[in-house]
């Protein structure tokens, strides 16, 4: 159905669009025939209104031991962030590991890295795990099922309320000497913005995958280098002036924001407490097999709506709220009185 889709209208789809189809053509595929997955979903927030009555509903749908922690933010674009990363993650862990919403503990790591504690007899995805993201009007989600993961979105310099120089100055410890030189070589402002939120991005997806957050400073430690072309870039690291050749990174630009994708092997997490370490079923593999897991191929970012986020038994009654408010908030109709209804002859010419 996809591929004739694809072919009969792909003069009215740009290649990204066409891009993005083909990815959850294949993500269906992949799930309708019980294959290994791995998943990229995003959601854009900034059109989603939701009144109070559709956060609480939400809220209750997906379990946490701080079902509080939404409603603490008090803008209003940072409880849809919050909210929406909480059913990214429900959803993601429901469709590969088929985990009822209801089931599922998710945990931190002292560094604040998400983690799945309920356990799971998925024998492709041994060492499941996942990340979040967001910034501006994304939010984003990655999952892996043997190699570690980190994601993260950068922003462009329209949602942020800065300069360049401004930026740059207020983040001068991101960037090394060297990578701050690659930089400001790359022309106007836009394409030294541009260069900076690559390689930001990446350092986020770097350390997030890692698991020891704010640890890990400054993040000019993490030198990228990055190379290929604009739409097929090949990004690699140094730490602490070594090469680190067991991470891969991947990156992909939507509307003006980059969203990066980092992969390394188990061994390369942070988990003081070791709680993490633990849910692992595989932490050590062959190297053929982790080699081949680093290589794969990255899958495309595909978009969600918050609908598609929600287990099917909650569908009807997510409608019927929705469907209830918007007849609330639709403008009323002022009605007039019926005039009398006169005989003709009454009417005075």
């Amino acid at each position: 159905f996809f591929r004739v889709y694809f072919f009969s209208t792909y003069q009215m789809l740009d290649f990204d669009e066409l891009e993005e189809l083909e990815a959850l053509a294949e993500e269906r595929d992949r799930l309708s025939s019980g294959q290994p997955i791995c998943l990229r979903w995003l959601v854009d927030v900034s059109g989603w209104e939701p009144s109070d009555a559709e956060i609480d509903f939400l809220i209750d749908l997906v379990p946490s031991d701080n079902p509080d922690q939404v409603k603490k933010y008090k803008l209003r674009d940072d409880q849809k962030r919050s909210l929406v990363g909480r059913l990214l993650t429900h959803a993601a862990v429901a469709t590969v590991l088929g985990i009822p919403y209801r089931e599922i503990s998710i945990g931190r790591t002292k560094g604040r890295k998400p983690f799945l504690c309920t356990p799971h007899n998925v024998d492709w995805a041994p060492n499941f795990n996942f990340n979040i993201s967001h910034e501006g009007r994304y939010v984003a989600l990655a999952t892996e099922n043997l190699c570690v993961v980190g994601v993260d979105v950068a922003a462009p310099l329209s949602e942020r309320n800065q300069s360049v120089p401004q930026l740059f100055a207020n983040l001068d410890t991101v960037c090394s000497p060297r990578e701050w030189n690659d930089i400001r070589k790359q022309g106007s402002e836009e394409q030294q913005m541009g260069a900076f939120q690559r390689r930001w991005s990446l350092k986020e997806a770097f350390v997030k995958a890692r698991g020891d957050g704010l640890a890990f400073d400054p993040l000019s430690r993490a030198e990228f280098t990055i190379g290929g072309p604009l739409d097929a870039l090949e990004p690699r690291v140094c730490v602490d002036g070594q090469a680190r050749p067991e991470w891969n990174f991947f990156l992909e630009e939507r509307d003006g924001y980059w969203f990066s994708v980092s992969r390394a092997p188990a061994k390369a997490i942070i988990d003081a407490v070791g709680q993490f370490t633990k849910t692992l079923k595989r932490p050590t593999l062959a190297q053929d097999e982790m080699e081949k897991a680093l290589a794969a191929p990255n899958p495309k970012f595909v978009t969600k709506s918050v609908r598609d986020l929600l287990p099917a038994e909650a569908l009807r009654m997510y409608d019927e709220l929705v469907a209830e408010q918007d007849r609330e908030a639709a403008p009323s109709v002022l009605k007039y009185p019926t005039p009398p209804c006169l005989p003709f002859w009454s009417i005075q010419r």
